[in-house]
């Protein structure tokens, strides 16, 4: 009959050993595991340091540049008055200018450098002499020259008519 040990073995020194080593283990892992969460920590706090730095300077930056310094409406106000600058006027009231005859008296001339256009009111002798001062405006700079409206002046003892001419005008090429 084989022999029957009822007694349990006690561990070796072998298995203690191993024991031990991977308790010392797990505890330097945890160890190391907690000092990188903690430099985690630390480098998350540079990077946001560094974030708001960088808004700050960007933010100061903004502030020193000249369209920045001024109100919407001043900046769009200025806006307008430098491209109101860059309008050749002489090559437009010129072609206006040269259209007018004896026969027409120009009331206002009321140009849109946004929408390159120009309404002209004025009074004719005739309503012949206003149709030709239309026709007279359709020539460079101008163009879609359009009679808009006419009317006979009856309060005047000379009866001209009153009129009203729209036109886009081209910008110098």
């Amino acid at each position: 009959m084989p022999d029957l040990d009822f007694q349990p073995r006690r561990p070796g020194l072998l298995a203690v050993v191993l024991l031990l080593a991977g308790i010392l283990l797990a505890a330097d892992a945890a160890v190391e595991d907690s000092q990188r969460r903690e430099r985690l920590g630390e480098l998350a706090g540079q990077i946001a340091q560094a974030e708001r730095r960088l808004e700050r300077r960007q933010d100061a930056e903004r502030q020193r540049r000249p369209e920045n310094r001024f109100s919407p409406e001043e900046a769009a106000a200025l806006r307008q008055a430098y491209a109101a600058i860059g309008v050749d006027w002489e090559r437009l009231f010129g072609a206006i200018d040269a259209a007018v005859t004896g026969d027409v008296a120009l009331v206002a001339v009321r140009p849109s450098v946004s929408g390159r256009t120009v309404q002209i009111s004025g009074e004719a002798r005739n309503l012949a002499a206003a149709l030709a001062f239309v026709e007279a405006l359709r020539r460079a700079p101008l163009s879609q020259v359009v009679l808009v409206s006419h009317q006979l002046k009856q309060t005047d003892p000379q009866h001209p008519y009153l009129f009203e001419i729209a036109a886009a005008w081209l910008p110098a090429s």
